[in-house]
């Protein structure tokens, strides 16, 4: 009897650890827009060498999520404010989707100047009516429809996650040389990060392998769906994600 038992305890495990993984190729009608709430999300983001605590570089990017009418209808507008420790590292930032987070305009503001995009059906060109876009004329191909990379923290709101998947997501960076195409996340566990009032977040660990050495994992909570953490490696240098709790002034 109790050897049945072993028996079927190490075959339970067995089959867990050999989970089959689902991919998943995900479309703008697979996304839980719903998920996603309007409203102000903040993080502080710090930049700092991986085995050192010394933080080299911080800033404070708000983030807020609206429904608008724009041209005759409702449709998503995220605006970005990035507040670091100088003009240099100070960006805005303002993109209008449709509601299912497909693109359709884009524009960003810094130090190096204006940067402003439309989505088209098939390619993402330079805004003609953007006055001093430096990217009038730019144009690249996107055959399939593509996500803006810039809106990942809120797009991650709206994934069906689950566990033992990998999600296909055709991302493009506005203005990268480097053309729209899938990059996998995979849900590779979940964990139960500390937060307020000494309560625990019960999250999905999603993660991105940009190569051998660099990647990013984002903490997600499975209740509010919203990105609370990331932690990312790249190029030798830490960077860091956290979602405030408390929204700190009003920036946006």
């Amino acid at each position: 009897m109790k050897r049945s038992i072993l028996l079927l305890m190490c075959l339970f495990v067995y089959t867990l650890s050999n989970a089959q993984v689902d991919t998943v190729h995900i479309a703008a009608k697979d996304l839980k827009i719903k998920q996603v709430k309007p409203g102000t999300r903040q993080y502080l983001v710090t930049i700092q060498m991986p085995d050192a605590p010394t933080v080299l570089r911080q800033s404070l990017w708000n983030r807020n999520v609206s429904f608008e009418n724009y041209q005759g209808k409702e449709r998503m507008v995220v605006r970005q404010s990035w507040i670091g420790p100088d003009t240099l590292s100070n960006r805005s930032v303002f993109t209008i989707c449709e509601k299912d987070f497909t693109p359709i305009f884009h524009t960003s503001t810094s130090f190096r100047g204006t940067a402003a995009f439309n989505f088209e059906k098939d390619s993402v060109v330079g805004a003609d009516s953007v006055k001093n876009n430096g990217f009038k004329g730019f144009a690249i191909a996107a055959p399939q429809p593509t996500f803006d990379w810039e809106l990942d923290l809120e797009f991650f709101e709206s994934l069906p996650l689950k566990a033992n998947t990998v999600y296909l997501i055709n991302f493009y960076h506005p203005g990268s040389k480097a053309g729209p195409q899938d990059y996998q996340y995979k849900v590779t566990g979940s964990e139960k990060l500390a937060t307020v009032n000494n309560t625990q977040t019960d999250c999905w660990m999603l993660r991105i392998n940009y190569s051998e050495t660099n990647y990013a994992v984002f903490w997600i909570s499975k209740k509010s769906h919203e990105v609370l953490k990331m932690e990312e490696l790249f190029n030798g240098v830490k960077r860091n994600k956290i979602k405030l709790s408390t929204v700190v002034g009003n920036y946006i």
